[in-house]
């Protein structure tokens, strides 16, 4: 990790499938491993599309129905954590490794919660968050690169962002222009990086041009030398060198 400039590469399936193909398409143009956090009830809803991703791809966890850990108790969290799992196993025979909360709301509780039901690791805290959004996430220490909180066996796989916390994230990069993107690469190269997006950001009249932005950022990424790899490589690697 610090020989190496790295870029993990997720998306958020929690609703709208429908041309998250287009999106995988993308990166596998580029030869780009994905990590994809998917929600118990879009695993329900079409399991034999995920057994084949799977093959490809590393699935993890989203939550069951994407309820916001904020709003749930200790026995709401457990039981969010447990329908998930069982029905992964049911249909991967093995369980989930990676844990993303929804809308990264994850707290040092959550954390232990998420240890005790053996995942290896999480990807829900966000090191830097906009100033005039509310950040109702971690409240704990947030460094930028993959580390393991205090007292936990688990890894935290931050949501690291550009300069100043500017998100590598689906709803950015589709409001953004590429030149912007482009400018601060030419800048700053973080040694450690997130690009993270849902499957509904390539929906609607945009989608040729966010899947447009979205291929030019991932050129951009391969030209600076970043090396691509999935949470479960990101966990691999940082374990054996613990």
């Amino acid at each position: 990790m610090k020989t190496k400039k790295v870029c993990f590469a997720s998306v958020d399936v929690e609703r709208n499938i429908e041309n998250l193909n287009k999106i995988l398409a993308t990166f596998e143009k580029y030869k780009i491993p994905v990590t994809l956090f998917v929600t118990g009830k879009i695993l329900k809803q079409q399991p034999e599309l995920f057994k084949k991703l799977e093959r490809d791809y590393e699935i993890a966890c989203h939550g069951f129905s994407h309820r916001f850990w904020d709003n749930l108790n200790f026995e709401e969290r457990k039981k969010e954590l447990e329908n998930f799992v069982n029905f992964y196993q049911k249909i991967f025979s093995k369980k989930p490794k990676g844990f993303r909360a929804p809308s990264h709301i994850i707290d040092y509780d959550g954390m232990k919660l998420l240890e005790d039901w053996g995942f290896l690791y999480d990807s829900s805290v966000v090191p830097h968050y906009p100033p005039f959004k509310k950040y109702r996430g971690y409240k704990g220490r947030r460094p930028l690169f993959p580390y393991y909180p205090q007292g936990k066996k688990i890894l935290e796989i931050p949501v690291s962002g550009q300069l100043l916390g500017i998100p590598l994230a689906g709803a950015w990069i589709s409001r953004l222009p590429f030149w912007f993107y482009n400018f601060l690469f030419k800048i700053y190269t973080p040694p450690f990086l997130t690009l993270n997006m849902h499957s509904w950001d390539a929906l609607g009249r945009t989608t040729f041009q966010f899947l447009k932005k979205l291929e030019k950022l991932l050129k951009l990424l391969k030209n600076k030398g970043y090396l691509f790899l999935t949470g479960e490589q990101i966990y691999d690697l940082l374990s054996k060198n613990r």
